[in-house]
């Protein structure tokens, strides 16, 4: 045993003071970011892949310099392997959080196909009769 560990009366693991609890919590935080954060790359990769493996379509697009330059930084950071993936998955992101739009969407869709073929036999009825 060390003297510092002799003078606070037990190991440093043991706060004797509140402040050494804070500061043990303070350490707890900063290790469970830096697990959190060194998990990110995989958990993004993981979702990368999944979304590069159900791609079919080829979309071109023009970005404003700022959005450009956010592709940029993400494939900078080695989150993504180019601007291409990077713009995929924030697209497909977005779709997802915005899901109870596109539902809305899809709902007014089909009620207006249904006006139309309602419109259209109605339409067909009365050039028949």
């Amino acid at each position: 045993m060390n003297n510092s560990d002799q003078s606070s009366g037990g190991p440093l693991t043991q706060p004797s003071s509140p402040s050494g609890k804070a500061g043990e919590t303070i350490d707890d935080i900063a290790a469970t970011l830096r697990d959190f954060f060194n998990k990110v790359p995989d958990t993004v990769g993981k979702a990368v892949e999944r979304a590069m493996n159900v791609r079919d379509t080829t979309v071109l697009i023009r970005l404003s310099d700022a959005t450009s330059d956010s592709l940029d930084t993400l494939v900078s950071a080695g989150i993504f392997k180019s601007r291409a993936e990077a713009a995929a998955f924030l697209i497909d992101e977005g779709i997802k959080a915005q899901s109870a739009l596109f539902q809305r969407i899809q709902d007014k869709l089909s009620e207006i196909e249904k006006l139309r073929d309602e419109l259209r036999h109605s339409v067909k009825s009365e050039v028949q009769g």
